[in-house]
């Protein structure tokens, strides 16, 4: 499978257009917002306003396989960590493909937060379902060599495998590392999907 955000049309496949909603879910202070900037604009905003209910960022990406020339076009809803915004968490959730849960790498307690942002998850009737794709992201990786109570592998292993999560990538928004690869297989995992319907 080839990816490229500016691929030239293959004329010799038909053009399939696919658009899917993803959410991005996690504490606030993680850097869901400036990982979203990141990824859609290419640049590193160092602070960002605290979301208030949802934010909302659209991404384009072209996938060429065996069949298709797949335009993608992902629907990234960023929503508030808030506590008191969680209510509207389950009616965010519905018609949602993906799942971004967030977490930064520097603070343990969000990592442990994210059993909250799964319970809800499970109200709503969203987890563990063949037709979400869930994703699990470490920010801020570039600090972690210089933050001593980082959290390890180890423990990020325990979490993934506690709640088989296959997906995993470690990014920084701001030296861009692991972004690129986050998004490329977010919409990859939207074609497969995309596929079986």
């Amino acid at each position: 499978m080839i990816l490229t955000s500016n691929a030239s049309p293959d004329n010799s496949k038909p053009i399939r257009k696919i658009q899917k909603k993803v959410i991005v879910i996690g504490e606030g202070g993680v850097g869901k917002t400036t990982l979203l900037h990141r990824s859609v604009s290419n640049i590193f905003v160092d602070s960002t306003k605290m979301t208030i209910g949802t934010d909302f960022f659209m991404k384009k990406i072209e996938i060429i396989d065996d069949k298709n020339v797949n335009k993608i076009i992902m629907l990234l809803w960023d929503f508030a960590g808030q506590e008191r915004f969680r209510f509207i968490l389950a009616e965010y959730i519905k018609g949602a493909k993906g799942v971004i849960l967030c977490f930064d790498l520097t603070r343990a307690s969000t990592l442990q937060k994210l059993y909250e942002w799964i319970d809800l998850l499970k109200k709503g009737d969203a987890w563990d379902k063949p037709d979400i794709k869930f994703f699990l992201v470490g920010t801020k990786n570039d600090l972690v060599h210089s933050t001593p109570t980082a959290i390890t592998p180890d423990q990020i292993d325990l979490f993934r495998r506690e709640f088989n999560i296959d997906l995993y990538f470690p990014t920084s928004a701001l030296d861009s590392s692991g972004v690129n690869e986050l998004f490329t297989k977010v919409a990859s995992s939207m074609v497969e999907l995309a596929n079986k319907e």
